[in-house]
């Protein structure tokens, strides 16, 4: 397939890029999102990371009024927004030089959450094989309620995205 990377890449390499986008993201630890050169979304989203190790990343959102339905609840579109956002945050650490891309995106909403409350997004793989990264993710209240789980295979390409080039 084309854009996929079959060959494989030095364990050295890798950890470097893991290391370095570590380093960022540890860097900016529970400051605003959008004050960074992020993609658009994470930066409308303007959550916070709370946290990151390698294949682990977890992200703070205060729901505002925008991101609410009609009947001033957290849109359904914004849980998996913000699911697929944080597995994309968590993928970065993992330092492969190439993007992986979301193949297929599950989502169950079992909770509600209302504009003004604070929401944890969690993202951490499950799996990395030779071209398919498993990832989940979870979405939950402050006190820990879960609002929505989502499980997405992504595929490890050779496309370089700008974030691992300007780590270079």
């Amino acid at each position: 397939m084309k854009g996929t990377s079959n060959e494989p890449e030095s364990q050295a390499n890798i950890d470097e890029r893991s290391s370095k986008i570590l380093e960022l993201f540890k860097a900016i630890e529970g400051k605003a999102l959008e004050d960074y050169p992020v993609p658009p979304l994470t930066k409308w989203l303007n959550g916070k990371i709370i946290t990151s190790d390698r294949g682990d990343v977890t992200v703070e959102h205060v729901v505002r009024p925008e991101m609410a339905n009609p009947t001033g609840l957290l849109h359904g579109g914004m849980q998996c927004a913000m699911l697929d956002d944080v597995i994309g945050m968590m993928t970065a650490t993992l330092g492969y030089k190439g993007f992986l891309l979301s193949i297929d995106l599950n989502v169950s909403y079992l909770g509600k959450v209302r504009v003004g409350e604070t929401v944890i997004a969690r993202g951490h793989v499950t799996r990395e094989g030779r071209n398919i990264v498993h990832a989940e993710a979870e979405l939950k209240t402050i006190d820990g309620t879960i609002v929505a789980l989502a499980s997405s295979n992504l595929l490890k390409t050779s496309h370089e995205p700008d974030y691992v080039k300007q780590l270079s």
